[in-house]
């Protein structure tokens, strides 16, 4: 009988019948299989010993990003903080000359729309309505800057026109290096009309039931250094005035239709004897009941001129 015979069978006790031979197999056999099983604990061991430190580094770094996470919170809040300190208040010859209603609201904590009001060298007020293309940080801070080149070109100039190609001018280089660009709606308001510039931005004039749309065609900030045009409308007291980004009318429903530009032209034609509040609620009572989803930033500014 050999130990190979014994152990493909079921009777332990049959190893009595083994040779001397046989059963110096057996004592190495045990000694080959007792080293294996210490290898092998030594092994799982090993293994769990760098399965414990893993899982300890994973928690530090979860702790970590847990920390980090907690900065960029309250970083995000603070920018957001700062973006919203950054939005205008009205001039009081505004108020005393415009009903005025504005919806905004940022994708993100902070965002690219930006719109603003400004005092011109002449007297005279405008309001400029931007969109940086890009979401988040990024997009605040170029906001920031374009503010700053504003301000500082406002000194220069008080047309529309001038005021539009000094900023892009200024901003070009800059814009093109971090491959942003912004698009612009820019009016100033005369005692009883409007100029503008629009590159890229949207706007429509409400006057005896006729929606005027502006003239879009005119380059984005950024994009390349050319002449802007300025264009004038009459804009006389009951008249209404709509100023938007694209994110309102961009935005589409459960079939991949744009909510539009000419389906807001005509609730604010339809509402156009109503304040303005009002018609800037029913054109966002229109648009959440159309959108299936936010996808961009949105800016959308209602006024009216008041009776002299």
């Amino acid at each position: 009988m050999t130990l190979d015979e014994i152990l493909q069978g079921d009777d332990p006790g049959r190893l009595a019948e083994l040779s001397q031979e046989e059963l110096v197999r057996v004592f190495w056999k045990f000694k080959g299989l007792l080293k294996r099983v210490e290898r092998d604990t030594a092994f799982w061991q090993a293994t769990n010993d760098n399965l414990r430190t893993a899982y300890e580094r994973l928690d530090e770094q979860e702790r970590e990003l847990a920390r980090a996470y907690q900065t960029i919170r309250q970083d995000l809040e603070i920018a957001q903080q700062v973006q919203h300190a950054l939005l205008p208040k009205q001039f009081p010859e505004m108020q005393e000359q415009l009903d005025l209603a504005v919806f905004h609201r940022q994708m993100t904590e902070v965002g690219g729309d930006y719109y603003d009001f400004f005092r011109l060298r002449d007297g005279s007020y405008a309001i400029g309505l931007f969109d940086i293309s890009g979401h988040g940080v990024s997009a605040a801070l170029i906001m920031a800057y374009l503010k700053a080149q504003l301000v500082q070109t406002l000194e220069q100039a008080s047309r529309p026109k001038e005021i539009v190609e000094l900023v892009n001018t200024a901003t070009l280089t800059f814009l093109r290096e971090v491959r942003r660009y912004a698009t612009v709606n820019f009016v100033v308001f005369g005692p009883r009309s409007i100029r503008y510039v629009c590159g890229g931005g949207y706007g429509a004039l409400v006057r005896d039931g006729e929606v005027h749309t502006f003239n879009k065609g005119d380059p984005f900030i950024g994009l390349r250094k050319r002449a802007y045009n300025e264009y004038e409308l009459p804009f006389e007291p009951g008249d209404v005035l709509a100023l938007y980004t694209d994110g309102l009318v961009e935005a589409q429903d459960s079939g991949g239709a744009d909510f539009s530009s000419r389906r807001l032209h005509e609730i604010v034609r339809a509402n156009a004897s109503a304040p303005v509040d009002v018609i800037l609620q029913r054109c966002l009572d229109e648009y959440n009941q159309f959108r299936r989803i936010d996808a961009d930033d949105i800016t959308l500014i209602v006024l009216r001129r008041r009776a002299q």
